[in-house]
């Protein structure tokens, strides 16, 4: 029987658009979908910490939205979402997702991991600097 874990985070960038635009493949991780081709797996396999967290069947996917109105400090929102085949642990993507958060100066935070079978996390942090605050509920309790 197939375990998924399932992933919803957004991420709101605060970032001065004329020190350039912000890499953040760079900063989350490389995509590695189904349909990717063989040489993305090979890579994914070979360098795992350069991609977002893995399943079976792929990683995590991103998207990041670019405010039109170039004078505003709030310029990104990047959005992680996915489900993840065989991946367990609610906690090491929290702890990926803590890491990666740190690297770029954030107004807000939130991640909601949930594995079918050991529960949920759901991180939050209100502003860059700030603390990082869990709750964690295993499956019998959610």
């Amino acid at each position: 029987m197939s375990n998924w874990t399932h992933v919803a985070a957004t991420v709101r960038i605060d970032h001065f658009r004329f020190t350039g635009e912000p890499d953040f493949h760079e900063v989350f991780g490389k995509e590695c979908l189904w349909d990717s081709p063989d040489e993305t797996w090979a890579d994914c396999r070979a360098n795992p910490g350069d991609y977002m967290p893995m399943g079976s069947e792929g990683s995590l996917e991103m998207s990041v939205w670019d405010n039109p109105d170039k004078d505003q400090f709030a310029s990104f929102t990047v959005s992680i979402f996915g489900d993840l085949r065989d991946h367990r642990s609610v906690e090491e993507i929290a702890d990926w997702f803590e890491g990666k958060c740190s690297e770029v100066r954030f107004r807000q935070a939130v991640l909601m991991a949930q594995n079918e079978f050991s529960g949920k996390t759901l991180v939050t942090c209100a502003s860059w600097g700030g603390e990082f605050r869990r709750t964690t509920t295993r499956a019998l309790e959610s």
